[in-house]
């Protein structure tokens, strides 16, 4: 039997490294997966996402998996069963991770501050320097 789970989604915590026996680690985040029921009521499911690492494995990757990341995940499947505090039985939605690849990085925090409060260096000081768009493509462009 063949089994792959393909997520893409934005983390929702920072993710973070735990050692395990020897000198294995693994790399723990989130990823939700919302969706609209028939009486469109939203549910969300919250996928944790385990990447395993060995000992000569780099965990570089683990800078950039910030809360609010976009990425997209490709592993197996996993159902784990276990215990609440309260003494009665949970189930979690996991995913072994194969690969995973940045979509887009998560906003810093003096971007995120900035981008609330529009700052004058941003405009420009004549608006009549801007030349219009007359719908031509560019010469000078990059490619």
């Amino acid at each position: 039997m063949y089994q792959k789970l393909i997520i893409a989604g934005r983390l929702g915590r920072d993710a973070e490294l735990r050692s395990l026996s020897g000198d294995n680690q693994v790399i723990r985040f989130s990823i939700p997966i919302t969706r609209r029921g028939r009486d469109d009521k939203e549910e969300t499911l919250w996928v944790e996402c385990n990447y395993f690492r060995g000992g000569n494995d780099s965990t570089e990757v683990l800078k950039y998996l910030r809360k609010g990341a976009i990425v997209l995940v490709e592993g197996t499947p996993w159902i784990r069963q276990y215990v609440r505090n309260d003494n009665t039985p949970g189930v979690a939605f996991e995913c072994r991770v194969n690969s995973i690849k940045i979509i887009a990085y998560a906003p810093r925090a003096e971007e995120s501050s900035a981008a609330a409060e529009p700052s004058s260096a941003a405009m420009p000081d004549d608006p009549a320097s801007i030349p219009p768009d007359t719908g031509e493509p560019a010469d000078d462009l990059p490619f």
